[in-house]
């Protein structure tokens, strides 16, 4: 599961009006349209005046991103404070309290399908305000829906490492301040801390992605390793979050390490009973989780060759969350393992009736038919699936091997070498 929390962040320009002096007469006059709430004559004013002349005034850019903001115009009031940033690189930290402009930018270019215009509001809010997180954190997501996940790896986690310096300096800011101060820098870094688990928690999604399609041992090893080492620092933050345990517990199963996956699995579904107790768990999604969990490490006790727990982890996870081709397909392998044969051609017949199955699931529900099939001696209907197998999935060369013998042990003799001499022609033999 991958999170995505792409989203316009809506926050009000609010502004402090100081008609000094030092400022000219135009900059005084946006700023007393901007008092007013007269945003549009902000607007007019200031840009009759950048065209006349005044368009190296950085304060005047400024004021005219923030009455753009204060409408809305977030394409406006980005383009504004970029060439404030060209302008008066020394107006930055002023810059920083507007870093959602940049990103709402952005959210407006992708509700209108333009992707890449989104991508370089991106860039130039890292470039105005490089420590804001959430930039890297759309751009994770953008490189997700591309299909680009060593891009998204990158940009998750820039966007934890940010957050990470983030939280730590509200932490710094909560600690000094004063009392009537401290609900915004909490609700800030309540924020904050969301923002640093979703990171973590989706460089852990695209690591361990990578790692199941890396090209080596070694690649996919250093994809786990930094994976378990982002959910490890997401435990730390929210230690009864069940998204993050079960993710955590699969990849210590692809690691091996199995006895971790399963005390993981444990905090996971305390995690469940947790966010259920205290409110920000429904009902619903709690059981749904339950379900997922005992899903997952039904597999994880299938893998262990604890068959008779496997079974009884995934059937409860089907009493939850119902039937899936995964959760079938491993309830009939269990039940094989225990040679429940009868057992997994029902869990099998089932599955063969869920819509939408593809052409791999139908084929190795038909093989797993024929496994059960083969160890209750029903040659014949046993030969029929692996045929049915064959005719989705004609290349696999063990399984006509599989159904020479079957033939062979019908009396069907010219079948039987035709299937075996199919083998050996797939193996190039």
């Amino acid at each position: 599961m991958f999170l995505d929390r792409r989203f316009a962040v809506i926050a009000s320009i609010i502004t402090v009006l100081a008609l000094s002096a030092c400022s000219t007469p135009a900059v005084t006059g946006v700023k007393v349209h901007i008092q007013n709430g007269e945003y549009l004559e902000a607007i007019a004013l200031a840009d009759s005046v950048l065209a006349s002349g005044e368009s190296q005034n950085a304060e005047l850019w400024m004021w005219r991103g923030k009455a753009q903001g204060n409408i809305r115009d977030w394409t406006g009031a980005s383009e504004s404070f970029e060439r404030v940033s060209e302008l008066a690189p020394e107006m930055s930290p002023e810059l920083a309290d507007y870093w959602f402009v940049f990103y709402n930018a952005a959210a407006v270019s992708i509700e209108a399908g333009n992707v890449d215009e989104a991508v370089s509001y991106l860039q130039t809010g890292r470039q105005v305000v490089p420590s804001r997180p959430e930039y890297d954190q759309m751009l994770g997501d953008l490189s997700v829906q591309n299909g680009d996940y060593e891009a998204a790896l990158e940009h998750f986690q820039a966007s934890s490492d940010l957050s990470r310096d983030y939280v730590a300096s509200l932490q710094e800011a909560l600690a000094a301040a004063p009392a009537d101060q401290k609900p915004v820098i909490e609700e800030a870094l309540e924020s904050a801390e969301a923002n640093h688990l979703l990171s973590l928690f989706n460089a852990g999604t695209i690591g361990k992605a990578l790692a199941v399609s890396a090209d080596s041992d070694e690649a996919s090893a250093a994809y786990l390793d930094g994976a378990v080492a982002s959910l490890q620092e997401a435990v730390a933050i929210d230690p009864t979050n069940a998204d993050v345990l079960n993710l955590l517990a699969q990849i210590y199963l692809l690691r091996g390490s199995f006895d971790e996956a399963m005390a993981v699995f444990d905090d996971a579904l305390a995690g469940v009973d947790s966010g259920l107790a205290e409110g920000w768990l429904s009902p619903e999604d709690a059981q749904s989780i339950r379900g997922e969990i005992m899903l997952t490490r039904g597999a994880a006790l299938l893998e262990m060759e604890r068959y008779e727990e496997a079974v009884t982890e995934l059937e409860a996870a089907r009493q939850i969350n119902g039937s899936s081709y995964v959760l079938l397909g491993n309830l009939a392998q269990a039940y094989i393992m225990q040679e429940e044969y009868d057992s997994a051609l029902a869990v099998l017949d089932e599955a063969a009736g869920l819509p939408d199955l593809t052409d791999t699931e139908r084929a190795n529900s038909f093989y797993m038919q024929f496994a059960a099939l083969n160890q209750l001696e029903r040659d014949a209907e046993a030969a029929a699936k692996l045929e049915a197998a064959l005719e989705i999935t004609p290349d696999n060369a063990e399984w006509w091997e599989y159904l020479a013998s079957t033939y062979s042990r019908l009396n069907r003799r010219t079948d039987a070498i035709e299937a075996m001499e199919r083998a050996q022609e797939l193996r190039g033999e």
